[in-house]
């Protein structure tokens, strides 16, 4: 619906079809352009003209207040509202107008909103404009009313529920951030629910935090892959090597040596806990450590004791009499330093395996609190080993000094742990983008509709992202963990509300985290098409806009539009200039391969981004029938 005021031009980007779109009481602005008998009149609302019964005579020429009325024999009625003596040559003044037909209190913020609806020709009522009015008051209004906007043009619910998710897209909180806040509050939390334990499962399947991840687990993953069994030597001497340059392990000194320290400081050592691999590892040496003061006679002995204390069985050392103990001999600390190496690879082989289950994290770091005490030390070692591990990565000038084995130690890391997509492969970033909008949950509602009780019992759509945090918002979990799950349960339900069919168009709209390199970002693709008559997507048409923040370039935005299989590119960031200089050696290739698909590419333009201000703003998502066509750079996502 539209509504204009007499110091409006009759513009809008809003087309009404028939209507429809008339409600119950709305109020509009219109002129009335004829008048026939019986009190009907042909009366125009921005570009639509209707023929309405009206409840008084008028006058043709002049513009009124009207106020839907209930249908009469199919006829649109209009009540001309009673125009107070108010001057409304201005939009100030028509706000001001519009403000006591609809019997609000007035106010600044009421004055804005009314100003902010007639100017964009929204359709306007007493419930909408008391509930815009409300929301608007506990947010920032710059934010919401463009959101206000986007809710009447898509004829969505006007409820709280769809404005929150709205307004929490619409912030610009960089979503990899929020998720990756949400893994560390539930570790941090300790919360240990089965809820807590999936979301978890499911955030790490979309690889969030990694930088995080690399400062938290950088240095476990070295310790662990020194002592696997089934690294190879070459893998184990690079592991213990970089445990020594973090300095967790002291430097100059020989695995041996360490091993053998270990054994000597077991006694000392108190306050393990029990039941633990810990535990576990501190009897066996403790045992070592009395094999190596002549305890035992044979090294089989001391085997048969380490391997019923692996088993969670009872030990008890070998007792002799004082006078043979004296003379038993000593067994080498060479001898002894392989059981210390197999008592190690046990205990980290049961704590990491303990990470599938709830609180196993922790048990792995108090591992690796055993092996250094020096909590600081442990501390600063897991920065080292992460700036390690982003140094490789980078292949900056610091990484050069790194050995081979010390190579592929960190590079087992990221492949295993931190895996990346290969964006010069289509499909497979294909096959990505559709695996991560089911990890999202983003077919959950789909699911409930279409799938039978028991089907749902099995079905994998219930441990995605959205269900897991509905879950979990339903449960007694700490406030601060729920402030967070809210905030991104509103992220993924306005990715919904926004992705939509519009009669034969259909908008997308994804916002991933995504992993380019060293950096986190967020991948946020707008994309909008229209239909065939079979109802398949027409691969003729079609317009995509990318928007990613990178670590040198920062905000970049490809504006990609498709007419007639016709590609033309838009690539706007601020080393716009820079950027095509660089590009222009990969063009031609590029027009090549876009042949070979049947689309033809007729041009790549690149545009400066706007000012500092505009950059520090951010990009907003709107509807493409919104954003329309930019001028200069002044686009919203």
């Amino acid at each position: 619906m539209q509504s204009t005021t007499s110091g409006q031009p009759v513009s809008s980007p809003i087309e009404i079809q028939g209507t429809a779109s008339l409600k119950n009481g709305q109020i509009l602005f219109g002129k009335v352009n004829k008048v026939f008998p019986n009190q009907t009149a042909e009366v125009q609302i921005g570009h639509q003209k209707m023929i309405a019964a009206l409840d008084i005579p008028l006058r043709a020429g002049e513009r009124y207040w009207f106020q839907i009325q209930p249908p009469n024999e199919g006829k649109v009625v209009l009540k001309a509202l009673d125009s107070p003596n108010l001057n409304c040559s201005s939009l100030d003044g028509t706000a001001a107008q519009l403000i006591a037909h609809l019997g609000i209190t007035p106010e600044p913020a009421a004055a804005k909103l009314a100003e902010y609806l007639l100017k964009n020709r929204l359709p306007i009522t007493k419930e909408t404009f008391q509930s815009a009015l409300q929301w608007l008051k506990t947010a920032d209004a710059e934010v919401g009313l463009p959101l206000i906007k986007t809710m009447f043009i898509q004829q969505l619910p006007f409820v709280k529920d769809v404005y929150d998710a709205l307004f929490s897209h619409a912030k610009g909180e960089p979503f990899h951030k929020l998720l990756s806040g949400l893994k560390q509050q539930l570790q941090d939390g300790g919360v240990v629910t089965r809820t807590a334990f999936k979301l978890m499962e499911v955030l790490d399947s979309l690889h969030v935090a990694k930088q995080s991840q690399l400062q938290q687990f950088g240095l476990q993953k070295l310790v662990t892959i020194w002592l696997d069994s089934d690294s190879t030597p070459e893998m184990k001497s690079g592991a213990f090597s970089l445990l020594k340059k973090t300095g967790f392990v002291p430097k100059g000194i020989t695995e041996s040596v360490f091993l053998a320290k270990l054994i000597d400081g077991a006694e000392a050592r108190s306050g393990i806990p029990k039941n633990s691999a810990i535990e576990k590892l501190h009897q066996g040496l403790h045992v070592l450590s009395k094999a190596k003061s002549g305890a035992f006679g044979k090294v089989d002995e001391i085997e048969i004791n380490i391997n019923r204390i692996l088993n969670g069985v009872d030990h008890k050392a070998t007792k002799m009499p004082t006078d043979i103990q004296s003379f038993q001999k000593k067994i080498s600390a060479e001898k002894l330093s392989p059981l210390a190496f197999h008592l190690l690879e046990s205990a980290f082989a049961e704590a990491t395996a303990g990470k599938k289950a709830l609180g196993g994290n922790v048990e792995v770091n108090d591992l690796l609190g055993y092996l250094n005490m020096d909590r600081e030390q442990v501390v600063e070692s897991k920065g080292k080993a992460a700036k390690l591990l982003f140094q490789s990565l980078k292949q900056l000038s610091e990484a050069q000094f790194v050995r081979n084995n010390e190579r592929l130690v960190l590079a087992q890391v990221f492949e295993a742990e931190f895996q990346t997509i290969d964006f010069t492969n289509g499909p497979s970033v294909a096959h990505q983008l559709k695996e991560w909008t089911k990890i999202l949950g983003l077919q959950l509602e789909h699911a409930l509709v279409n799938l039978t009780r028991d089907e749902m019992e099995f079905s994998k759509d219930l441990d995605t992202l959205k269900p897991l945090l509905l879950k979990l918002l339903n449960e007694q979990t700490p406030a601060a963990i729920k402030e967070i799950a809210e905030q991104i349960l509103n992220r993924v339900t306005a990715q919904q509300i926004l992705a939509q069919e519009n009669g034969p168009i259909q908008n997308l709209l994804l916002t991933l985290p995504i992993n380019l390199g060293s950096t986190q970002t967020d991948l946020t693709l707008q994309w909008s098409g229209r239909k065939t008559k079979d109802g398949k997507i027409d691969p003729e048409y079609c317009r995509v806009l990318f928007y990613l923040e990178l670590e040198r370039l920062k905000e970049i935005i490809i504006d990609m539009q498709v007419q007639n299989r016709i590609i033309k590119v838009t690539v706007i960031n601020r080393h716009g200039a820079v950027l095509e200089e660089t590009a222009n050696q990969y063009l031609e290739l590029m027009r090549e391969n876009l042949e070979k698909m049947d689309y033809r590419l007729s041009g790549v333009s690149f545009v400066n981004m706007g000012s500092g201000k505009e950059r520090g703003h951010g990009l907003k998502s709107v509807p493409f029938s919104e954003s329309g066509s930019y001028s200069g750079v002044d686009i919203r996502i």
